[in-house]
């Protein structure tokens, strides 16, 4: 009976002994770099999307849309002719766009023809040393129809100086639906170039995509 309980006792120091060195083998294994564990999904932070919210960028119950420029430092309404044309509204924004800590100029202007196809035009000048350059691309410019629009553009400041612009080809009629086209211009070495260009959908009024 005494050698069995001495056996007994020698079988549980043993077992003791090898879990003990299984987690000491484990400890140091991973204080030493063992891999990694892998989790499923995704971990940090994302990058902020160059967007704004399309709730804030178009209102569908009264057609208002946000094109990213708000607070003007210059603002003046001006008188048309007898048909309704002309000059009707020019907006001034001074912005730094290249963070070189100088205020850069976008001017918004508005232009009636005396019917429903109105339109804006946007002018971008650098401020270098203060010299204003004008770096505007060509047909930097809104088309307006009565229902739909068929070119608006987005100024986005954040993170970087972006602006967005959507278009489609007129076909028919102003309410006929065609491909539109999302082209992106960025800075660079202080000129204002396209990025990336893409097909979104066939659609009447390109406001509703931003």
């Amino acid at each position: 009976m005494q050698n069995y309980d001495n056996e007994k006792g020698s079988t549980t120091v043993t077992i003791l002994l090898i879990i003990m060195l299984v987690i000491i083998g484990v400890l140091i294994y991973i204080l030493a770099g063992g891999p990694t564990p892998k989790f499923s999904g995704s971990v940090g932070v994302q990058s902020p999307e160059i967007k704004i919210d399309n709730e804030q960028a178009y209102d569908i119950e009264t057609g208002n849309f946000n094109d990213g420029l708000i607070k003007p430092n210059f603002s003046e309404t001006y008188e048309l002719n007898e048909f309704g044309e002309g000059v009707a509204q020019k907006e001034i924004f001074d912005q730094d766009i290249n963070g070189d800590g100088r205020n850069d100029r976008i001017t918004k202007t508005k232009y009636e023809n005396g019917t429903a196809h109105y339109y804006y035009t946007y002018k971008i000048e650098l401020n270098q040393n203060g010299v204003f350059v004008d770096i505007t691309p060509d047909d930097f410019k809104t088309i307006e129809g009565a229902d739909c629009s068929l070119q608006k553009l987005q100024f986005i400041f954040t993170p970087d100086f972006r602006v967005k612009k959507i278009s489609r080809d007129w076909q028919d009629s102003w309410t006929t639906p065609t491909m539109a086209i999302q082209t992106t211009y960025a800075l660079t070495d202080n000129s204002l170039q396209p990025i990336n260009s893409k097909k979104l959908k066939e659609i009447c009024n390109v406001a509703e995509l931003f």
